[in-house]
């Protein structure tokens, strides 16, 4: 039989190990942020300097005018792409992060329930219905946090959806203009 105090431990050892994974999976989803938006800046500069030059070699109004608008267009593209690339991260990271909770939250309800069990196999005669109310809030607070997980997740897909609409638009309205 092992002692509450003991569980309690556990349990903060494991939510401290559960602290440190959600802090590197941080770490590692700002670094590939950092890289995606230099990989982004590098290409819009390189982008600017192409179209300054081709605009400085133009030798009429309408090669002028035609260069100007294929630079919009890919600017406004290449805004576009970084936009979907940054929607895809944040929902890796939603994922990884919602992922890594959701099991800490199932392992520690379920430590919780077996220190409620063990602490009712040596309670005192009478104290059943107590328990059973313990075992019911614990039901009750696992459908809760279910419930609140769905919705989190209807949103974060609800918020992708309308990103890659505005990205869509976007890129088609730099397109409309051609």
């Amino acid at each position: 039989m092992r002692k509450v105090p003991e569980d309690l431990n556990e349990l903060n050892r494991k939510a401290a190990e559960t602290a440190m994974k959600l802090g590197q999976l941080s770490f590692e989803q700002g670094e590939r942020l950092l890289r995606l938006q230099l990989e982004t800046v590098r290409g819009m500069l390189d982008d600017g300097l192409k179209a300054a030059k081709a605009l400085g070699e133009a030798r009429d109004p309408q090669q002028w005018s035609a260069l100007q608008e294929r630079n919009m267009r890919d600017m406004l593209s290449r805004i576009a792409e970084y936009s979907r690339s940054v929607q895809d991260l944040a929902g890796k990271t939603q994922q990884e992060i919602g992922g890594a909770v959701e099991s800490r939250l199932q392992a520690i309800n379920a430590q919780f329930e077996a220190m409620v069990d063990e602490m009712a196999k040596s309670a005192p005669p009478g104290s059943e219905a107590g328990f059973a109310a313990m075992k019911q809030s614990l039901a009750a607070a696992r459908a809760m946090a279910d419930t609140m997980n769905r919705t989190t997740e209807q949103f974060v897909q609800s918020a992708q959806s309308a990103i890659q609409v505005a990205a869509d638009a976007a890129k088609k309205g730099g397109k409309a203009g051609s």
